[in-house]
């Protein structure tokens, strides 16, 4: 049976799925949180190296829904880097 490969391409389609959620309250929020361990994880288990934007945008949704300067200067880093790789 055939192991998939967590890569930077898988990476990019989690990231990019995450975006989407809506992170406007509590409970999509722990949505976000959950969804966002999975991808941490993936990320170790696979030893990927991803820039701190990633992990500073996993972690800090709840600091984006109260600060939209914040959130718009983090998703701007993270489409960058995105678009980037």
């Amino acid at each position: 049976m055939a192991t998939l490969e967590y890569d930077v391409n898988a990476l990019k389609r989690d990231l990019t799925n995450l975006f989407r959620l809506p992170i406007g309250d509590r409970l999509a929020l722990n949505q976000f949180y959950g969804e966002a361990q999975t991808v941490m994880r993936r990320v170790r288990d696979a030893k990927l190296e991803v820039p701190p934007i990633v992990t500073e945008w996993l972690a800090q949704a709840d600091l984006r829904a109260k600060d939209p300067l914040l959130a718009t200067t983090q998703n701007a880093a993270l489409v960058a880097w995105l678009q980037s790789v």
